[in-house]
């Protein structure tokens, strides 16, 4: 209690002289002709506090000013997100639209090629894990008129056939399965065969091609077309083309690997055949 008066007391005292000063002294020295001095002494005593004053308030001035720069930067940035985020979606939409038109424009060739077919579009919607699928499941079934038995193709050749059916799905079972057979022939030298989906192969999306005599002209390279006998496929789709040719000794044939035409582990979009002319054998 005792120090705070005492402070309170030296306060005012402080206050009351410093008020007399600027009170009485300058009158004084404005009687006498000496006002100037005063001034003078004002002067060195205010100028410093005023630089003082005017850096803190550049200080403060540049410290708000660097928070609007900074809101601004973020704004930007914000903004240019927003732009990058735009193009990108602009070249996903640019893609698909060209993606589509492709897909399109093969539907049509293959329905100018082949006016005896019927066709009917659908997406695959899930398949088998691995480097090669060997099952694909299509987003079409039996509402729209697909049975088991129906071949699936795209533009570059064959893909499977129909082998499961749900009201809305179906599941196909693509020719590198190992059950799986296509009646073929070299279209080069017409030499035929049967191409067998092969457990060993099918990994590398190949196939082997049996039944070819020793003597068959075969070159690596070589286009494999279907027969169109057994009922399942028509007759002049692409299978693949020849990958590797050696002769074995112990059957004396050729023992031949085809690559399939189609990626089997890419494809998105696929034509369901409904319906063909079948080859009479």
């Amino acid at each position: 209690m005792y120090k705070r008066q005492y402070f309170k007391g030296r306060f005012f005292y402080i206050i009351t002289t410093l008020a007399l000063i600027f009170t009485i002294v300058p009158t004084v020295l404005s009687s006498m002709g000496l006002g100037f001095i005063f001034r003078d002494m004002v002067g060195v005593v205010l100028t410093p506090a005023q630089k003082l004053f005017n850096y803190a308030t550049e200080g403060i001035d540049g410290f708000v000013s660097y928070f609007y720069k900074f809101d601004e930067l973020v704004e930007e940035n914000t903004r240019l997100r927003e732009e990058v985020s735009s193009l990108q979606t602009k070249i996903y939409d640019s893609a698909e639209v060209e993606e589509m038109y492709n897909w399109m424009s093969d539907f049509l060739e293959m329905k100018m090629a082949h006016n005896d077919f019927q066709f009917l579009a659908a997406t695959v919607t899930g398949r088998e894990s691995g480097n090669y699928s060997k099952i694909l499941t299509l987003d079409v079934g039996s509402g729209a008129g697909v049975s088991v038995g129906m071949p699936i193709i795209t533009a570059e050749g064959i893909v499977g056939q129909v082998t499961e059916v749900g009201y809305n799905w179906s599941k196909v079972t693509t020719i590198i399965e190992a059950n799986s057979s296509v009646g073929a022939y070299i279209e080069k030298t017409k030499d035929a065969g049967i191409c067998s989906g092969s457990f060993a192969l099918s990994a590398n999306g190949m196939l082997e091609m049996l039944y070819l005599p020793a003597d068959a002209k075969v070159e690596v390279g070589d286009r494999v077309l279907s027969t169109g006998y057994g009922s399942i496929y028509p007759r002049g789709l692409v299978v693949g083309y020849i990958e590797e040719v050696a002769l074995n000794d112990y059957s004396r044939s050729l023992d031949v690997k085809v690559k399939t035409a189609v990626n089997l582990s890419e494809i998105t979009n696929v034509m369901v055949i409904t319906k063909f002319e079948q080859v009479s054998e």
